[in-house]
């Protein structure tokens, strides 16, 4: 499942769409909670920005902020609840990198960032909810489309993000558009499209968020000190 990743070329956002990203900063560690930039449905002239999932008061219920960040497509197209959300308020991740852990066994994992080759971004297929908290009140959140992992991903993740192919983005803006017609134009991303290394274990720390994050480091476990394994 997708639980970080960054978005640091950010110009190619206005190269792609109408709008101004002068004042969009470089995200190099961009984590469920954190209001983050989309592209959504009812205005694709401007960037919207939401949490990614629950907010940091409904982050504290797991059950309840994991099942706000990621949504399989396969449970989404049975789900009438859920396609009919994505029919009417679909939304890009632009991103161009994701952090994920390689499990050598159930005590020792190695973090590793994956960036995708091209050097340009990617739009990663999402949905946007409206929730509402205990005082009442509300605030729109979005989350990813997952699809299960391919061989090569399984070392590192069960579920990879979908993306959506921007030559399409007619279809996408289209307000007919469907959970199943848009099937056509969305594929997991493809693992031999990114390079990876390793990296620092610290992008699990909210409060960093600077191109460090994504520098290479010596093979490191999650406790920050070098690992046996490769």
């Amino acid at each position: 499942m997708v639980n970080r990743y960054t978005l640091t070329n950010i110009s190619f956002i206005s190269k792609t769409f109408k709008i101004n990203d002068e004042n969009i900063q470089s995200i190099y560690n961009a984590y469920p909670t954190k209001k983050l930039p989309i592209i959504s449905l009812d205005n694709k002239e401007s960037i919207s920005f939401e949490h990614w999932g629950s907010t940091d008061e409904f982050s504290k219920n797991n059950t309840l902020a994991n099942r706000l960040i990621n949504v399989d497509l396969n449970k989404a197209k049975k789900s009438n609840i859920i396609s009919n959300q994505f029919k009417i308020d679909r939304c890009l991740i632009p991103c161009d990198g994701f952090y994920f852990w390689k499990n050598y066994s159930h005590k020792a994992k190695s973090p590793y960032y994956f960036k995708f080759l091209k050097d340009k971004l990617i739009y990663c297929v999402g949905i946007r909810e409206t929730f509402q908290d205990f005082s009442g009140n509300s605030f729109k959140y979005f989350y990813f489309l997952t699809d299960q992992s391919t061989e090569k991903w399984k070392k590192f993740t069960p579920k990879i993000p979908i993306l959506f192919d921007i030559r399409y983005l007619d279809i996408w803006f289209s307000k007919t558009t469907s959970i199943n017609k848009i099937s056509s134009f969305i594929n997991p991303i493809k693992f031999d499209d990114f390079n990876f290394y390793t990296v620092s274990p610290y992008f699990e720390n909210n409060n960093r968020d600077d191109i460090s994050l994504i520098n290479p480091s010596n093979n490191l476990n999650q406790y920050g000190n070098y690992s046996l394994f490769d």
